[in-house]
């Protein structure tokens, strides 16, 4: 069974777990990352501790919006990416915290680029889109 870091309460680190989940499958138009690297980014800082309240957290959630990895699965509807393929994505549902993260939008990592490096230019691009708009 695969593991994630999950949220057990709010507060300071100690309320994250390490624990099994069940494997993610991907739906329509999505693909699933075996994670190499998370993005750590004040948003996920912010809902650990309570608070932000923006978004309605489930018990035992999975954060991080942001992963770079390797794509395992594809699901239906996927056009531009094939198992094998090294990518950073966006999570709008949460979930990098995981050795599996399935994903809605992503691009491919740069060979040159590290995969923690990959794992942070998601939130440079929506950062850089946001100043732009």
């Amino acid at each position: 069974m695969p593991k994630a870091i999950k949220l057990t309460d709010f507060g300071n680190p100690d309320v994250l777990q390490w624990a099994d989940v069940p494997l993610p499958q991907p739906s329509e138009g999505q693909i699933r990352v075996k994670v190499k690297a998370a993005g750590v980014r004040p948003t996920d800082l912010a809902l650990r501790s309570g608070r932000l309240k923006a978004f309605s957290l489930q018990p035992n959630a999975v954060l991080g919006f942001e992963v770079a990895g390797t794509v395992d699965a594809v699901g239906p509807g996927v056009n531009g990416a094939q198992v094998g393929d090294e990518v950073a994505a966006l999570l709008f549902d949460l979930g990098g915290y995981a050795e599996y993260a399935v994903a809605s939008m992503w691009v491919e990592k740069p060979p040159s680029v590290p995969w923690a490096a990959a794992a942070s230019l998601p939130a440079s691009a929506e950062a850089a889109a946001g100043v732009v708009r």
